[in-house]
């Protein structure tokens, strides 16, 4: 019997020579007719994007994607601004046939899922109140430390997660006959930044294992994890697991019905930590033929 499979990873982040060689040596065979979503950050470099599409559609039956922040960033002093790589970056899925829209994917078993794709942005305390932002105790950099405040340049009045939402807004519109996953590059609850007690069990451990305390991020990452409008429109479109990635941490959390899925490659020096344990693995499987493969919180 032929099954429906999805599979999930994000934050490719190719500019490493290490994250290349592991995405190069995925196996050409065993994926032909499965589905895989990626969740935003290969790469800024279009080039570097499309040889990622190149080898993914090589290896998948189908490829979804969304741009993350990374992709957006324009490097440099040229006249291009974010929205116009925007544009690029859609133009570069369509040349390899990987999608930015939602597509019904079925099995000749009979068994069907839709594959939403939603964009997004990060809403900062200072832009209202669908910000995922909590105040932290302690150091705090604030944006300073935050690359996007460099690279990322939005020509427009309108907040980038507004428009990006707005752009959203003709799949909600829609009638999804199955189940349907969503995705996004950024987080649409607070709660998910945030790791469950075994998790926190665990990540202590380690931690002083490795440096003898405990270490802060130097950054309060809530400040630009992700908006609550996101989460809205996951919740319009009646979502059965919500995939996402941007703040490389590996987690699986049933939350009001929905199953929200993490499951990022990051950077190379971050996957011998505890929180990006099972990226060496592979893209992870999250769906088979009617079955959601997340049913373990972590």
């Amino acid at each position: 019997m032929e099954y429906l499979r999805v599979f999930a990873l994000s934050d490719l982040h190719v500019d490493y020579a290490e994250n290349w060689e592991w995405l190069n040596a995925l196996s050409l065979e065993g994926h032909e007719r499965d589905a895989l979503i990626v969740a935003g950050d290969v790469s800024d470099d279009l080039e570097k994007l499309g040889a990622v599409f190149r080898l993914l559609t090589a290896r998948f039956g189908n490829v979804f994607f969304v741009p993350g922040n990374h992709e957006l960033w324009v490097p440099g002093q040229g006249a291009q601004d974010s929205l116009g790589k925007f544009r690029e970056v859609l133009e570069c899925c369509g040349r390899w046939g990987v999608h930015t829209q939602p597509q019904r994917m079925e099995a000749r078993d009979g068994s069907a899922v839709w594959i939403v794709p939603l964009l997004s942005w990060y809403v900062t305390p200072e832009q209202g109140q669908d910000s995922l932002y909590i105040p932290k105790e302690g150091r705090d950099l604030t944006m300073a430390a935050w690359s996007d405040k460099v690279f990322f340049k939005w020509p427009l009045a309108d907040s980038p997660a507004d428009y990006f939402l707005q752009l959203n807004e003709p799949h909600l519109q829609r009638r999804y006959d199955a189940p349907v996953i969503s995705f996004s590059h950024f987080l649409p609850r607070s709660e998910l930044i945030f790791p469950s007690p075994a998790e926190l069990a665990r990540l202590k451990m380690a931690l002083i294992k490795a440096h003898g305390k405990l270490r802060a991020p130097p950054i309060n990452f809530s400040r630009v994890a992700g908006s609550r409008g996101l989460e809205a429109q996951i919740r319009r479109l009646g979502s059965t697991l919500h995939v996402y990635g941007h703040q490389h941490r590996n987690r699986a959390r049933r939350i009001e019905g929905v199953w929200y899925v993490s499951h990022c490659l990051g950077y190379p020096q971050e996957r011998a930590r505890p929180y990006l344990s099972l990226a060496a693995e592979g893209p992870r499987l999250i769906w088979q033929s009617g079955k959601t493969y997340s049913q373990e919180e972590n």
